[in-house]
């Protein structure tokens, strides 16, 4: 038996240097840019929780359960308690993301969102909006990010069509539009943002700290010690 109708999908890598952002080395060394990814990882998981345990960060006003899907397994202490923990799937980015949606549907969720954590200055009040306007039938919420791709998608019915594509190239957030009017559902594009992948998006991310935009407090520990 679930408690909520609400499932939220974190879909991250251990982070290990070498292993995880590496566009960002150079300029950082890669156990800097570990460093950074585990702050992005561990301070979204915590306003994750938060939401599954009765806080309300997302300003949805009902409990989200939130599963984190790895791409090994998960070393002690990476999640916190209120967060499960699973391993993706074989194969691609899509084969993951499906077979992640279908385990929660099947689980009984009805409004299941993915969304990754390299976009630590993303208003988590978004994710609050996708499960908003996942209320109404057959819908597809999803949120473009500056690459081409999408920083999250929602959706309440399960539809593998959307996930059968490539991913590696600009161009994932059009086509995504596309299998959506070609399977008769609602899109609901809602405010797009970026991720950090690269030198200038740390940058962005720089200034924007600087300039007083919020992030959590293990990603504001790492910045201050960067020099880029």
């Amino acid at each position: 038996m679930i408690s909520g109708s609400c499932c939220l999908l974190v879909f991250a890598k251990v982070p290990r240097p070498g292993r995880v952002k590496t566009r960002l080395t150079p300029p950082l060394a890669p156990e800097a840019a570990a460093r950074l990814y585990n702050a992005f990882l561990r301070d979204a998981l915590d306003v994750y929780a938060a939401q599954a345990t009765g806080e309300d960060p997302l300003g949805l006003g009902e409990p989200v359960a939130v599963r984190l899907y790895l791409n090994e397994p998960a070393p002690p202490g990476l999640a916190p308690e209120a967060v499960q923990v699973f391993e993706q799937a074989a194969g691609g980015l899509g084969e993951k993301m499906a077979d992640a949606f279908a385990h929660a549907f099947a689980a009984g969720y009805e409004r299941v969102v993915v969304v990754g954590t390299d976009h630590p200055t993303l208003p988590v009040e978004l994710l609050g909006e996708a499960f908003r306007q996942l209320r109404e039938p057959l819908a597809c919420v999803v949120a473009p990010s500056d690459d081409g791709g999408y920083v999250f998608l929602g959706l309440n019915d399960l539809v593998p069509d959307i996930f059968e594509m490539d991913y590696s190239h600009r161009y994932v957030f059009v086509d995504t539009l596309d299998r959506v009017s070609r399977n008769s559902m609602t899109p609901v594009v809602l405010p797009g943002h970026y991720d950090v992948d690269d030198g200038d998006d740390l940058d962005r991310l720089l200034a924007e700290w600087h300039g007083g935009a919020p992030v959590g407090e293990r990603t504001a520990a790492v910045l201050a010690t960067l020099k880029t």
